[in-house]
């Protein structure tokens, strides 16, 4: 067996590889680079290979469509802050489901994969299409009528209001292998003239998405009517006619819808400026150290911020912390100011003439002073 890819990429781990790349490109066969061979009855083999690692990736997939998810969810919250409506419909495969079975594939038969994730998705454009179809379909007279919600799907000269994302799964959708049988291979070639039950039958493999598989489809509109509108013929044609191939044969068809509402993500915790840290510090630990760190932390234009930090009604913080204003000359005069105003609010003047009188005590005094000529300071 051989890889058809160069060395230099052979070599590099596989079991990190995105799964896309791995399930298009590192793909084993017969032979050389010259004379490449097809696996043949080894092909049903290298689809259980392909599989298996599938699994091996479980809890990295997991990790990327949870992130997907939210992701997605994070971008329609968005869009609904603008004015758009947005909606996620949820189901689940009710019996298999495969897209880009025709996409072309060493092993022949391809499953659509998302190129960055790896995970099995399904495009917008079958999901827009078999929704329209959904919307066109006269059921009483079975017939299509044409351009049917051309302000939901649009038309060749229109373009359509309603956008319709690609879906993807809720988790790690299960894959498996399944089979089509021709059993009258030799007839349908053209080398017996007759089907006959001593024709050996060729058995052709492919991967599909297995039944209860969680998919969700997201929907954008311009308003809730036309959100409502787009999101019951997408229901309606995910129920009745199924989308992907092979739907014919009941492949494609969807179950147990539920529609969910977008979520806002959770603000992330602001992030505090050195100003902001100190004064939390000063209110959770009063302390004249944890005031000199918040007054080497000020600067000119705070004054606005220092009003609306309500500093003077922290509790046990007192006059006395005054001191620190007049220890430190790098404070911008118009902080000085501000919180002289704060300081001297706090001072009962009528009391502190009272106790330098009688009790010789001029420290609020004297505190008044200092601050009452800093208010008057020229700037």
């Amino acid at each position: 067996m051989f890889l058809p890819l160069p060395e230099s990429i052979t070599r590099i781990d596989k079991t990190k590889a995105n799964y896309s790349l791995l399930f298009n490109k590192w793909v084993n066969f017969d032979g050389n680079f010259a004379v490449p061979k097809e696996l043949k009855e080894n092909k049903v083999k290298e689809f259980i290979r392909l599989k298996d690692e599938y699994n091996e990736r479980k809890n990295l997939l997991e990790a990327v469509s949870t992130n997907l998810y939210r992701r997605i969810n994070c971008v329609l919250s968005y869009l609904q802050q603008t004015s758009y409506s947005s909606a996620i419909l949820h189901c689940k495969v009710f019996d298999a489901l495969i897209c880009g079975i025709g996409d072309e594939h060493a092993l022949e038969n391809s499953i659509r994969l998302d190129h960055c994730t790896g995970l099995p998705c399904i495009p917008s454009s079958s999901i827009k299409g078999v929704a329209k179809f959904a919307a066109e379909f006269d059921k009483d007279n079975g017939r299509i009528i044409e351009n049917n919600h051309a302000d939901i799907f649009g038309t060749p000269s229109q373009v359509g209001n309603v956008q319709f994302w690609d879906g993807f799964p809720l988790g790690v959708p299960v894959l498996k292998i399944d089979i089509m049988n021709n059993h009258f291979q030799d007839y349908y070639s053209g080398t017996a003239l007759a089907p006959s039950d001593d024709m050996n039958p060729n058995p052709v493999p492919f991967i599909v998405v297995d039944s209860g598989s969680e998919f969700y489809f997201p929907v954008v509109a311009p308003d809730q009517d036309k959100l409502d509108k787009a999101v019951k013929f997408l229901k309606t044609a995910l129920e009745e006619w199924g989308v992907g191939a092979k739907t014919s044969v009941g492949y494609g068809m969807f179950c147990d819808f539920r529609e969910e509402a977008v979520v806002p993500p959770p603000q992330k915790p602001k992030k505090l400026s050195a100003r902001d840290k100190a004064l939390e510090n000063l209110k959770k630990t009063v302390s004249t150290e944890n005031f000199r760190k918040l007054l080497l932390e000020l600067k000119k234009g705070d004054e606005d911020w220092l009003r609306a930090s309500n500093l003077f009604a922290i509790p046990n913080f007192n006059i006395g912390f005054a001191e620190m204003l007049f220890e430190n000359s790098a404070i911008p005069l118009s902080i000085q100011k501000e919180l002289s105003r704060g300081f001297i609010g706090k001072i009962n003047l009528k009391e502190a003439r009272k106790r330098a009188e009688k009790k010789n005590d001029r420290k609020d005094l004297d505190r008044y002073e200092k601050l009452k000529a800093i208010i008057d300071a020229n700037s």
